[in-house]
């Protein structure tokens, strides 16, 4: 974003338009710069320098539309700004937004500018296939190099070609001719006549020549010790090559510790096989390759991180990362998925959440910078009784938990209980499938409901509460429910003469399966000498009162 104190206009500053032109152009600019970065927003009545609101300031709608059609002017292709209105300390203030453009824009004097932090700046040469990429106009594992050199490595394609069949013997690619094989994977393209390597061509199955157009597809590997000291490892070249070597270092390295539960063992890796397979395959596939910037991975004592080049593709954020994908280099995904290092698309944050919410462990901790994703990783096990109902969930079905079950069952061991209002609202927790799994959990008994449906919450099942910490956390749940229900009751007989069974589960939003529940509910008022039956009551339809006190 960036701050104007006022409109620019002939009116405002007293001067003819011709001698404000240069006010325009600067803006057109500044239009530019962020059209070609993610697009952004001017704030026009601010001061930029103390972000103060200039309480002087007038919105005028012809004003605006006049800026609006000097910039489409000034910005070729042309850009047309969208003007909002929000009000702040009783003034109206526009704010001009420049929306994400697809394609690359230039001042009407020939500037292709970008937005730093800094401001403007024009754009370095290098930097343009970067931008192009992630623009979507051009994706950049599909273009192609013409190299006036031998760029191909023969007993690469044929190491991947026997990857493929180890994977996969039925695959349409096994039994192809090795140039079959590079056209039909998008590694080679034929243009002008000529078959060029493609990017994806260079780095499955180009020579080390060749690699040396991809100098920055790298991975910097270095484990931090807790004296200062640390290891660094770097690992460049050939994808494969890269994440065959990068794992193996990394898998070296897992620690693991016991935990007992009852008959159950189970033990614990501080980084296991699954997440650091599926983070590294993730940066490697999904990093923005035209960028000048290498994969680096950071170990410390108690967290990793693997920050990957380029930010989140269009349409992914931080928020949204695990039910949205959008592949920045479909070509290389497609490759790693016939040799088996990667599976369908957005399958790998899936086993990631997974094997971490079933470890106990905490979520991935997401971060979006200008220039990368950085996704942390902990070793704790912060929840140990997620551990021991995925123990107890496998010993009952056979199977593992699955993740919309596992992202339940963390938030109420987290808050203890929850409502589903408020589970509806938690992120990565899939509000289609939440009734389902619900169900499900509380036909095995690993939570059930207390409450109204207006206020309904979920707790764990008193079958799972072990200490005796939990159990009186879940006595007194229910206790405090269950006088809830009787106030409702009472309540209600104090406006309505007489209630019944029926009467009362609708009042209290309960189903049919809670008939003796109610009949307790009833018998237990009763006792409290608060409510009593009616004579005339039928067998199947007996109705109570409030009991009338006697007077002193």
């Amino acid at each position: 974003m960036d701050f104007k104190e006022q409109l620019v206009d002939k009116r405002v500053f007293g001067k003819s338009l011709k001698n404000f032109a240069p006010n325009y152009e600067e803006m057109a600019r500044d239009v530019v710069a962020f059209a070609n970065l993610k697009g952004g927003f001017l704030f026009v009545g601010i001061v930029d320098g103390t972000k103060e609101i200039n309480s002087e300031f007038k919105y005028n709608e012809k004003k605006t539309f006049e800026l609006i059609k000097q910039i489409q002017d000034r910005t070729s292709p042309t850009i047309t700004l969208i003007p909002h209105t929000i009000k702040a300390s009783g003034t109206e203030l526009l704010v001009l937004e420049i929306p994400f453009s697809p394609q690359m824009h230039r001042t009407s004097r020939g500037e292709f500018l970008i937005r730093s932090n800094d401001g403007n700046r024009a754009i370095e040469p290098y930097e343009m296939a970067t931008i192009l990429a992630e623009k979507g106009m051009i994706v950049y594992d599909q273009k192609t190099w013409d190299l006036h050199y031998d760029w191909f490595d023969e007993r690469r394609a044929i190491k991947l070609q026997d990857m493929i069949r180890a994977k996969n013997a039925e695959s349409p690619y096994a039994d192809k001719s090795i140039p079959e094989l590079l056209d039909s994977l998008g590694m080679t393209k034929e243009e002008n006549q000529k078959v060029m390597p493609t990017t994806t061509g260079l780095l499955f199955v180009g020579n080390d020549t060749a690699l040396r157009e991809l100098p920055f597809y790298e991975v910097k590997y270095i484990h931090y010790e807790a004296d200062g000291s640390y290891t660094p490892y770097e690992y460049r070249g050939n994808i494969i090559e890269v994440a065959q070597q990068c794992f193996a270092q990394l898998k070296a390295e897992i620690k693991k510790k016991e935990f007992v539960f009852g008959l159950y063992r189970e033990y614990v890796e501080d980084y296991s096989e699954i997440v650091l397979r599926e983070l590294l395959i993730n940066d490697l596939v999904h990093r923005d390759i035209s960028r000048q910037q290498v994969v680096e991975i950071r170990k410390y004592d108690d967290y990793m991180e693997f920050e990957s080049p380029g930010t989140f593709p269009q349409g992914i954020t931080v928020e949204n990362y695990l039910r949205k994908t959008n592949p920045r280099n479909p070509n290389v995904i497609d490759i790693m998925r016939e040799i088996g290092f990667a599976e369908k698309a957005g399958s790998g944050f899936d086993k990631i959440f997974t094997d971490l919410l079933s470890k106990g462990k905490h979520l991935p901790e997401p971060e979006e910078t200008d220039t990368s994703v950085i996704f942390r990783i902990r070793a704790e096990v912060c929840e140990e009784k997620l551990i021991e109902l995925s123990l107890n969930y496998q010993a009952l079905t056979g199977e593992s938990m699955h993740l919309d079950q596992l992202l339940v069952l963390n938030e109420i061991v987290l808050h203890g209980k929850i409502k589903l209002s408020d589970l509806e609202k938690t992120p990565h927790v899939s509000t289609y499938r939440l009734r389902n799994v619900l169900d499900r959990l509380q036909k095995l008994e690993f939570i059930e409901p207390t409450g109204k449906t207006s206020g309904q919450t979920y707790i764990l099942h008193v079958s799972k509460r072990k200490t005796t910490d939990e159990k009186i956390d879940y006595v007194m749940s229910k206790k405090q429910e269950k006088a809830r229900q009787k106030e409702a009751v009472l309540r209600y007989l104090d406006s309505v003469e007489t209630i019944n069974n029926t009467e009362a589960r609708m009042l209290l939003k309960l189903s049919e399966a809670s008939r003796s529940m109610v009949s307790r509910l009833f018998a237990s008022l009763v006792e409290d000498d608060e409510i009593e039956r009616i004579d005339e009551s039928r067998p199947n339809d007996v109705r109570y009162r409030r009991k009338k006190k006697k007077s002193k």
